[in-house]
């Protein structure tokens, strides 16, 4: 027994090196283009080898090849390997045939031409679908694209099984720092062609973030799949960075899920009923992304039943021109508008039941951000706020030459101090109702070219108005005047009204008119908007006496009280500590 189970391995060895041996032919060069058509129909693409194949049994029958070059249809991409063994399927050689079964490719190099973006999905679909038709793994350590190759990213590992009518591919990368893996898995490799429908599950997965879609084509000529889509981020900042983006501020774009029910297909994804989950606020809606033939786009509509804004105050601050500690260059205000606003297209419908912006809140409130060419809007819906009304708006068009121009409008109606939050260069009054219209306009290259040299006009309202200190100066000077009563201390303003035009970094004001008590102060000056000084000249008058109801006009209007009339004062100071003087200008010493 035991000599005929030596016959017949014996047979089968011979077997096996003659079917090697008939396939190789011998001859070196023979070999060699055999092999490189045989893996050419097997794989698909053109394969190339610069070595001579040679058999090895370590792990079964296998041709071991070295110097493979393997090029995709139609130069749509190219990997290099310093290895490859293919397995030979050794019931073939029983028949006299050597069928080559399994690949593995070591020391890997891929690189993906720069082609049309549809061109390159199709074709690597047809690739794909009769890759995963055979056991394939890679392992290489870097991929480049486009023109150069320079590698972009680094060691990865590519695994293409079979499985029944369907395929998986699974494998992983070394992006930077992260270490992304992916897989793939296919009802049918038809999907991949266009000719057949069934199930696709899709999972991307680093430390950082992670991408999982399931769902099925359903329509093959369609191409697009339908499902439910994941992504999640536990750092959208670093995220950024990863992609070559720099986020503004320090506090705000942390965590970020997004996740609903859609259609994928080559360059477009519609969430039909989304989800959007950024730093704890909670939005729900429809959301839609498109590569675009120019540039992405990305529309939709969201309704939040809270947003706290209050992480994002940095940002906001900065693009309004508040300064900060952010270096210069490095912050968004800074960056060139032409690069910004034509990165991507936006059409986003927000609106939140209540919003929170630090110690400010209110609502009901909606927010419409367009961007288009270059051209952005954005729209603030009348909103509630500290009592009162709140509704802005602001454009930046292109101007030519890298510029854009600044068109901004604020409109505020009765809002209550006591709600407001308290900025260190100004004081507030411990109460009263603010009304206010600004509007500005500028044109530059960035935000902060266009705020420095921005013109502007404001109209304001403050009235009933309860300052704790500033009754003395008043009191004081009105007692210089031959008036009782200058132990008052707190200041009451029936009303506080003005305009202003603006300038760079001036402010010129007139027809400034505060109403306290007895009497009316008319000033009229500048403040610097640089460090909020004040500069403001006018008089001290009584208060006009009030005009009862359906008293007849007369037949000459009174005379206005001028310039020549009422004590001369001066308002110096700055917004925070402003100071009520005499005006000794031009009062010598007898």
């Amino acid at each position: 027994m035991k000599r005929l189970l030596a016959i017949l391995l014996a047979a089968l060895v011979l077997v096996a090196v003659a079917g090697i041996a008939g396939y190789l032919m011998i001859a070196r060069e023979v070999s060699r283009e055999r092999v490189e058509e045989s893996l050419s129909a097997r794989l698909g693409g053109a394969v190339q080898l610069s070595g001579t194949p040679a058999v090895s049994f370590a792990q079964g029958p296998a041709l071991m090849l070295g110097e493979v070059r393997w090029q995709g249809r139609d130069g749509r991409w190219m990997l290099t390997a310093e290895r490859m063994s293919a397995g030979i399927d050794p019931a073939g050689l029983f028949l006299g045939e050597v069928r080559l079964s399994s690949f593995q490719l070591q020391g890997a190099r891929l690189h993906l031409a720069g082609v049309p973006a549809e061109g390159a999905l199709a074709g690597l679909g047809r690739d794909l679908s009769q890759l995963m038709g055979v056991p394939v793994s890679v392992a290489g350590d870097a991929i480049s694209w486009g023109a150069s190759e320079a590698p972009r990213l680094g060691a990865f590992t590519l695994r293409l099984s079979p499985s029944g009518e369907g395929g998986s591919l699974r494998g992983s990368v070394v992006a930077g720092d992260q270490t992304v893996e992916f897989s793939t898995t296919l009802g049918d490799r038809g999907i991949l062609t266009g000719t057949a429908s069934g199930p696709v599950a899709v999972s991307v997965v680093s430390p950082l973030a992670s991408f999982r879609m399931t769902g099925a084509v359903r329509n093959p000529e369609a191409a697009r799949i339908e499902g439910n889509f994941d992504f999640n981020t536990s750092d959208l900042r670093g995220l950024a960075v990863r992609f070559g983006k720099t986020l503004v501020g320090e506090a705000s774009f942390g965590a970020l899920r997004i996740t609903g029910d859609g259609a994928l297909d080559f360059s477009r994804l519609v969430l039909d009923t989304a989800r959007l989950e950024l730093d704890g606020n909670v939005g729900e809606g429809r959301l839609g992304f498109e590569l675009g033939s120019q540039r992405p786009r990305l529309e939709g509509t969201l309704a939040f039943e809270q947003f706290d804004l209050s992480a994002y105050l940095g940002e906001l601050g900065g693009l309004a021109g508040v300064p900060d500690d952010t270096p210069q260059g490095d912050s968004l205000r800074d960056r060139p508008l032409s690069a910004l606003l034509q990165a991507a297209d936006i059409d986003l419908r927000l609106s939140a039941n209540r919003f929170i912006a630090g110690p400010l809140s209110g609502g009901p409130s909606a927010i419409a951000l367009l961007l288009r060419d270059g051209d952005l809007s954005l729209d603030l819906s009348e909103t509630a706020v500290s009592g009162g009304k709140l509704e802005a708006t602001a454009r930046l068009k292109p101007a030519g030459d890298d510029m854009f121009d600044l068109a901004a409008n604020a409109i505020a109606e009765k809002l209550d101090v006591r709600g407001l939050p308290s900025p260190d260069v100004v004081t507030l009054p411990q109460a009263g109702s603010l009304t206010f219209r600004l509007g500005r306009t500028g044109k530059g290259p960035t935000l902060a070219a266009i705020l420095e040299g921005a013109g502007g006009e404001i109209q304001f309202a403050l009235e009933n108005a309860t300052y704790p200190a500033g009754g003395e100066a008043l009191a004081r000077l009105a007692s210089s005047a031959g008036e009782a009563g200058a132990t008052a201390t707190s200041l009451v303003l029936d009303r506080l009204t003005g305009r202003g035009g603006m300038e760079g970094h001036e402010m010129r004001l007139s027809d400034v008119e505060a109403l306290a008590g007895k009497h009316l102060v008319r000033l009229a000056g500048r403040l610097s908007l640089a460090d909020f000084s004040l500069s403001l000249r006018g008089r001290l008058l009584p208060r006009p006496a009030a005009i009862p109801a359906g008293t007849p006009a007369p037949e000459e209007p009174a005379e206005p009280q001028g310039a020549d009339q009422g004590i001369p004062v001066l308002v110096r100071g700055t917004l925070a500590r402003p100071s009520l003087l005499p005006d000794m200008t031009g009062v010598r010493a007898p």
